[in-house]
């Protein structure tokens, strides 16, 4: 009886790499999408209350309304929402060049409709 072990390994292994190319390749685009609401957020509140007739204590008011009509949601406190808009404010510059960088965000960011303001 011929021994198919080493073909088995062989089949084990490309079906191995296949799946951890595609957890990498999903990653990746939850990282980009994650990123691109981010930064969407980040300027609709930069330019809310930059701009805008938003007061001081919007921002606090608007993660506090996030978590009582989204429970469990984690990552938009009052201090994260600050830092989307920092984020957002600190990389701006990108969206009006025509970098690859900006033109994926501009791209991912596309899916994600924040109102205007």
């Amino acid at each position: 009886m011929e021994d198919n072990s080493y073909k088995y390994q062989e089949a084990v292994e490309q079906i191995k790499k296949a799946i951890l190319n595609c957890q990498y390749s999903a990653v990746k685009q939850v990282n980009a999408v994650q990123l691109a609401l981010y930064y969407g957020v980040g300027k609709y509140v930069s330019v809310n209350s930059r701009e805008g007739t938003w007061g001081s204590g919007a921002i606090a008011a608007i993660a506090d309304q996030l978590h009582k009509e989204l429970p469990g949601l984690r990552g938009f406190s009052e201090t994260s929402i600050k830092n989307m808009r920092i984020f957002y404010e600190g990389w701006k510059d990108l969206d009006n060049n025509s970098s690859a960088m900006a033109d994926e965000l501009r791209n991912t960011n596309s899916t994600i409709q924040l109102p205007s303001k």
